[in-house]
């Protein structure tokens, strides 16, 4: 057998509880899926410059979600932020962004030669001191709900931005399911100008459909001439019929059965919180359930050991945090074996770590001549007053310790350390 293949049928022979993306759970199929595997035919439409059977789907979403426009993405959200971004921003321009954006931001900031201003998550007041002492920032920059499922106050950065004539970006992609909850969470009902979703991590979507969403619909094109320039100009009709059938559950069920998934995680939730296995935190998105590893006393590799004892595969575990991911795609069953993974794992209720950077690092560079220049891979023990070539993001807490073009301090070079990274690409 082809060992790809072996490699997946053995999981799936485990019917273990997925707890991880995509949202589907497995649930979901085409059958005789390879005969919808084509390419741009006469009367398929094409992705980029969608003006038929695409583009009526991506008007579908658009009216879903209440968006001016909503363009599809077969390449993930990354490919939704890279278009973002483009469609905002000009090269040389400066962008407020929180620290724990995802390596596709900073990717791009790269190729399009943007200077980022650092704040630390969720941070408002950090927002208002950027606006305060820079002139001629584009966008605030925001990644809400984060891995962990936190949210950011959306309405209050909104108000915040748009006073300063900037727009609001926001990484939604942990978030597309936020929409369908009787509170609207939303990005783009809170306030956000453009918003990227990935449908694939908590709706029945195959891995890679996404949807980046602008409130000026007017921008609808000039925003699809920018996702061309980083696309593949062969996106999988796969993932976008996949998208296309979601749109009809979204229209139809998706609040009723969202609702019934949110008491679902809220008592287990509450049950973990007991048990002191989960820290009582506040804007927490209500399909994810984040337990504390480091309070049971366990490594990571214990705590996902006995995660799968109880068949649950998780969607990320390490020696701090275990993510599960929920979706009304998951079977009575799957519940019933996480209530008793919690039940039979108690902690002592240790408190979250802290997500923030005491002092942002000297900047020596610009991300994009940092990421450009010559490199080489150094212990972090001697990179102390060397400039980081590359992302430097351990995960939790998602923070970059060093961005590219920041200076590795003593204080960044320990906490490196403390989080596991022993080596790092430094400029020559």
């Amino acid at each position: 057998m082809n060992p790809l293949e072996k490699a997946l049928d053995d999981y799936i022979g485990k019917d273990f509880s997925r707890f991880h993306m995509p949202g589907h759970k497995g649930a979901e199929g085409f059958p005789d899926y390879y005969k919808y595997d084509i390419t741009e035919v006469e009367g398929t439409d094409s992705l980029f410059e969608s003006s038929g059977a695409i583009a009526e789907t991506e008007t579908r979403f658009a009216k879903i979600y209440g968006a001016g426009a909503s363009l599809l993405s077969a390449g993930g959200s990354t490919l939704c932020i890279e278009a973002m971004l483009a469609s905002s921003l000009n090269p040389g321009d400066k962008i407020i962004i929180a620290r724990n954006c995802h390596a596709s931001a900073v990717n791009t900031m790269a190729l399009l030669d943007i200077y980022p201003i650092w704040i630390n998550p969720r941070d408002l007041y950090g927002a208002e001191k950027a606006f305060a002492e820079n002139s001629g920032i584009k966008a605030v920059y925001l990644t809400s709900p984060d891995y962990f499922g936190v949210l950011s106050d959306i309405n209050a950065f909104a108000k915040l931005t748009h006073k300063n004539g900037a727009k609001l970006l926001v990484d939604n992609a942990h978030g597309a399911h936020l929409h369908f909850f009787d509170e609207e969470m939303h990005p783009m009902a809170l306030g956000a100008d453009m918003c990227a979703d990935s449908l694939h991590k908590s709706l029945p979507v195959l891995t890679g459909g996404a949807l980046l969403h602008i409130k000026d619909g007017s921008l609808r094109n000039y925003a699809k001439q920018k996702m061309r320039l980083f696309g593949s100009t062969s996106p999988s009709y796969l993932i976008m019929l996949s998208a296309d059938r979601c749109a009809e559950y979204l229209e139809e069920k998706a609040k009723e059965d969202f609702s019934v998934l949110k008491e679902k995680i809220s008592v287990l939730r509450k049950l973990a919180f007991e048990h002191g296995l989960a820290p009582k935190t506040e804007n927490i998105e209500p399909a994810r359930l984040t337990l504390s590893v480091k309070s049971t006393g366990m490594t990571a590799e214990e705590f996902g050991k006995k995660l799968r004892e109880h068949e649950i595969e998780p969607e990320y575990v390490n020696d701090e945090w275990a993510v599960l991911m929920a979706s009304p795609f998951n079977k009575e069953e799957d519940f019933v074996r996480l209530q008793k993974f919690i039940e039979d794992t108690p902690g002592n209720g240790f408190a979250p770590p802290e997500e923030f950077l005491p002092a942002m690092p000297e900047k020596a560079m610009s991300i994009r001549e940092a990421v450009f220049a010559e490199s080489e891979e150094i212990p972090v023990k001697d990179a102390v007053g060397r400039i980081a070539a590359g992302l430097n993001l351990p995960c939790p807490p998602c923070i970059a310790l060093a961005a590219p073009g920041e200076i590795i301090s003593d204080d960044i070079a320990n906490l490196l350390i403390k989080y596991g990274i022993e080596k790092i690409n430094a400029v020559k």
